[in-house]
């Protein structure tokens, strides 16, 4: 029997059957009353029922829940872990002045030794913040120079004798020290070596390894190193060495600068040898000597080897030289002083004799010249009695 003519129908219907829709291989049948349709619905509901997948009703995943804020502020950040920079660097420009130390002693040597022959000078500079008081010590081979400065006064005497007294203080006096950067200037390349303590103070130590270059027909070589308080950013201690050579010539130029008795100076005063120069700013004012206006002193200096006349400066009084003169002029007896002479005066080079008019004053034995030009009143002590009026 020839099959071919069935296959298609047979084949739909069992793909039906294998589908679960077995009943609707046929052609449908209208239902012809309401009965009969809602039979028709409930047999077709129940057939899908049965044949359709059951699939799970999407779950939502619970949000993370956190326990309410009696402040409902922001939580806070936990701070970032600081970065130490290691090896440390350096910023020459960054030195801090060590004068905001309590106190401390500082040193630098200089050393200059030309083909063999050396030349050496030591500064030594002390200090006390508070009260301010300070001394200075320079020595050389020829001598030493001395200068104190206590109760707002300065008082330097020379390797030779000369006595300089002026009111205040200067900033020459820590000149040799380089504040701030303690003659660390030629060490600017220097590199981190380790850290350490300098007098007892934590301080980082930067070498300068030894560097050579060539000038010319010149060798130079430079080497250096110092150390750095790690709290407070100054210098504790410098040194470095150049050395050149030119055919037959060579020198070695050496500076080292130290810091010491940090905190630990004892009171500054005036040697007993440099007491009489205290004495010696006070004698005007001792010997009652008049000045015009509110003028004072503020300034001596004696050269040793001198003609022996004390010279010392006043403040301007602020008029013109007509009417110091005058002053002078009408000017009665005063503290025993006495005024002798208004006009030139012979032996005196320094104006009085040719230049300008002066004062002259005598009390007992000793005699002075008032010089002023309208902007400084100087008074020469003339103990030997070297002048007198020009005739």
């Amino acid at each position: 029997m020839n099959i071919k003519p069935y296959l298609p129908p047979l084949l739909c219907a069992l793909l039906l059957q294998a589908c679960g829709l077995a009943s609707l291989a046929g052609p449908p049948t209208a239902p012809t009353d309401s009965a009969a349709l809602a039979s028709a619905a409930t047999t077709l509901a129940a057939t899908v029922q049965e044949t359709a997948p059951v699939t799970a009703a999407p779950t939502t995943a619970a949000l993370p829940t956190r326990a309410p804020s009696a402040t409902n502020e922001p939580p806070t950040l936990a701070p970032e872990p600081t970065t130490t920079v290691w090896p440390p660097t350096f910023a020459i420009w960054s030195f801090q002045d060590f004068r905001a130390l309590d106190s401390f002693v500082v040193t630098v040597n200089e050393k200059n030794t030309v083909n063999g022959t050396l030349t050496e000078l030591t500064t030594t500079i002390g200090y006390i913040k508070e009260p301010f008081s300070a001394y200075f010590n320079n020595k050389y081979q020829g001598g030493v120079e001395r200068t104190v400065v206590i109760d707002d006064w300065t008082y330097t005497e020379t390797g030779t004798g000369d006595w300089y007294i002026s009111a205040g203080s200067s900033e020459s006096l820590f000149s040799k020290a380089q504040i701030p950067t303690a003659n660390t200037d030629r060490l600017v390349a220097a590199q981190f070596a380790e850290q350490t303590d300098y007098e007892g103070i934590p301080a980082y130590h930067f070498v300068l390894a030894p560097v050579d270059s060539v000038n010319g027909n010149t060798t130079i070589r430079l080497e250096g190193d110092f150390y750095l308080a790690i709290d407070g950013n100054y210098v504790l201690a410098s040194h470095w060495k150049e050395t050149s050579a030119q055919g037959d010539f060579t020198q070695e130029y050496e500076v080292t600068e130290t810091l010491s008795s940090i905190g630990q100076v004892p009171e500054i005063a005036l040697p007993d040898d440099m007491q009489a120069m205290a004495a010696a700013i006070d004698l005007p004012g001792e010997l009652g000597l008049p000045v015009p206006g509110d003028s004072t002193i503020r300034g001596l200096t004696r050269y040793k080897n001198g003609i022996g006349v004390d010279l010392y400066y006043f403040t301007n009084p602020k008029m013109t030289l007509d009417a110091f003169l005058e002053h002078y002029r009408n000017l009665p007896a005063t503290n025993g002083w006495q005024v002798t002479h208004v006009g030139h005066v012979t032996l005196h080079q320094d104006d009085c004799e040719f230049i300008r008019e002066c004062v002259m004053m005598r009390k007992a034995d000793t005699q002075v010249v008032l010089h002023y030009d309208g902007t400084t009143l100087r008074v020469e002590f003339d103990w030997p009695g070297h002048y007198a009026p020009l005739k």
